[in-house]
C-alpha cells in the first residue's frame, strides 16, 4: 500500500486488484495476515478493490444484457446494470453494518482497536470471491453451474476471522462464519430480486 500522495497509476492498481485476488484465491492465510496488517481505511478499500469489481460486473452485465436480446434494448440493459450495481454495493454496506455489530458479541477482544475497519476488511475482500465468479458466469452463462464456487467466499471469511479477534469458542467462530457467509452471498441476490419487483425493465 503506498503512503505518499502520489496517485497510483491505473496499471498499478488493476496489478495490485490481481495480486490481491490471486493470493486470495492461492495463499489465503498468508494474504489475510498482510491484509489486517496494512494501514488502509474503509475508503481506500473500496475504491481499489470493490468498485472496480462492482463496476466491471455491471458492464459486463450490460452489454451481456444486450448481446442476448434482440432489438439492442439499451434502456431495459442500463437499468439492469445499475439494479444490479445498486443491489450488490447495498450487500456490501448490509453485510458490513451487520458484522459490526456481532463482531463484539462473539469475540472476547479483537485485534485491533478499529472495530469498524476490521468488519469492512472481512466483509469486503471475502466479497471478492463472489464477484470473481458472478463476472465470470455473466461472461460464460454456460458455467452457470460454476455459481457454486461462491461458497468459497465462507472459507475466506473463517480464516478472515482468525485474524479479527480472540473467540469464546470455535463454535462461535462457526456461527460467526455463517452468519457473514450467507450474508455475503445472499443479500445482493435479494436486493437485486426486491428491486426488479418494483422497477420495471
Amino acid at each position: 500500500m503506498k503512503t505518499n500522495n502520489i496517485p497510483e497509476s491505473m496499471s498499478s492498481k488493476y496489478r495490485n486488484i490481481f495480486i490481491r485476488t490471486k493470493n486470495l484465491i492461492v495463499s489465503p492465510k498468508e494474504e489475510w495476515e498482510i491484509i489486517y496488517k496494512e494501514k488502509s481505511d474503509m475508503n481506500l478499500i473500496l475504491a481499489n478493490y470493490i468498485l472496480p469489481y462492482i463496476g466491471a460486473l455491471s458492464l459486463i452485465s450490460f452489454v451481456s444484457y444486450i448481446a442476448a436480446r434482440a432489438g439492442y434494448p439499451f434502456e431495459p440493459a442500463l437499468k439492469h446494470a445499475i439494479i444490479l450495481f445498486t443491489s450488490f454495493f447495498l450487500g456490501l454496506y448490509v453485510t458490513y453494518f451487520i458484522t459490526l455489530k456481532i463482531i463484539p458479541k462473539f469475540t472476547l477482544k479483537t485485534y485491533g482497536n478499529d472495530v469498524k475497519l476490521l468488519a469492512y476488511k472481512i466483509t469486503a475482500y471475502s466479497s471478492i470471491i463472489l464477484y470473481l465468479v458472478k463476472i465470470t458466469t455473466t461472461l460464460i452463462p454456460q458455467i452457470y453451474f460454476l455459481q457454486i464456487l461462491g461458497l468459497y467466499a465462507g472459507y475466506m471469511v473463517w480464516l478472515g476471522s482468525n485474524e479479527v479477534g480472540k473467540f469464546e469458542s470455535t463454535d462461535l467462530r462457526i456461527v460467526f462464519t455463517v452468519i457473514v457467509s450467507v450474508l455475503i452471498l445472499f443479500v445482493p441476490y435479494f436486493s437485486f430480486r426486491i428491486f426488479t419487483i418494483f422497477i420495471p425493465m
